[in-house]
């Protein structure tokens, strides 16, 4: 399982959150090693092409701008509509067949996500879980804050990691004690790997009684999207963890906190809830703390608890890594010899 760890997995990924491209904003971006101009016209469309125009070669992101619903080239003004389209070239009759490549995105609370195929196929329905319409914890966007104009999201660039090691969280019980200082060890209630979704929950028991106190319910998309719903009058908060490849060497890493509005306060985020933001980067850096040093262990000697979730979730996640010979990335993979049982 997972012989080959390539950083050109298939799925869904976050490429940033859509408040940082405002109406008639331009985005140079660059993710999966290719160089990418995000857009968005004045009427609020968003587009993702490739970023390099076909007359000279200049890059649409760097001093490009939005005219008529088009991004236009920096250097000699030719612009392309957001399929990619050559629409105008201002000194001469008529235009090029040659279109731009367009990503397909989607925009979901607030994040702007980016369909990822190394054989250039479209996306792939059910591939992509709603925060906000889990059958088991159902609720509504309305009902929180905004995240990104609350600054209650965390993104750390350039990362010399790997998506697998973040989505294999998702499996781990074990390391709530030990990472994060929690009190209590939660308990695996249950898994479904059958879909393209992973779906879990884990529980934490209450010390007075050792009935489930909280849970944490997770969905997630391929390798690069978890979505996790803590489910608890007292801490009601979701997240979005992401991790996505930008080149054979580094990623993206992002989180995105969502919070209960208060009814004293509904439209403004109360102080304590604004320190609790403060305080995800602690969280983020925990686990980060692990995973910029971890090793991939291809064998792992698991512990009897772990065997049943570790192997259905790498069993599961081979099925986003469709491309074979693509680069690795920079995570260790050890030796079978260090690890053999």
């Amino acid at each position: 399982m997972i012989r080959h760890l390539s950083m050109k997995p298939t799925g869904w990924f976050q490429i940033g959150w859509s408040a940082e491209i405002a109406p008639g904003a331009v985005r140079p971006l660059k993710y999966f090693g290719h160089e990418l101009v995000a857009f968005r016209t004045a009427s609020g469309e968003l587009s993702v092409l490739d970023a390099h125009c076909p007359h000279m070669g200049a890059h649409l992101g760097y001093g490009g701008r939005v005219v008529d619903d088009c991004i236009q080239c920096p250097y000699h003004g030719w612009r392309f509509d957001g399929c990619g389209s050559n629409t105008l070239i201002p000194y001469q009759e008529g235009t090029i067949r040659k279109r731009l490549r367009q990503w397909h995105v989607l925009e979901q609370h607030e994040i702007i996500f980016l369909w990822h195929d190394p054989a250039g196929g479209p996306p792939r329905e059910g591939w992509l879980p709603h925060l906000f319409d889990f059958p088991d914890a159902p609720a509504s966007l309305e009902d929180f804050y905004p995240s990104y104009v609350n600054q209650a999201f965390v993104y750390s660039p350039g990362e010399r990691l790997h998506p697998q090691v973040v989505v294999e969280n998702s499996a781990d019980t074990m390391h709530f004690r030990y990472s994060h200082g929690a009190p209590e060890d939660p308990e695996l209630l249950w898994f479904n790997a059958d879909e393209p979704i992973w779906r879990s929950s884990m529980g934490f028991k209450s010390p007075k009684n050792g009935e489930i106190a909280m849970r944490m319910v997770s969905h997630v998309s391929g390798v690069g999207l978890s979505f996790t719903v803590f489910d608890h009058h007292r801490f009601g908060r979701r997240l979005v963890l992401s991790c996505t490849p930008v080149d054979d060497q580094h990623s993206d890493l992002r989180v995105t906190y969502f919070f209960p509005r208060d009814p004293v306060s509904p439209d403004v985020m109360p102080e304590q809830l604004r320190a609790a933001a403060r305080e995800t980067v602690l969280f983020f850096e925990q686990d980060a703390l692990i995973w910029r040093h971890q090793k991939f262990v291809q064998q792992p000697i698991f512990a009897k608890q772990d065997v049943k979730a570790y192997t259905a979730l790498r069993k599961w996640s081979d099925q986003f890594y469709e491309v074979t010979g693509a680069a690795t990335g920079p995570m260790p993979i050890a030796d079978e010899g260090e690890h053999g049982r």
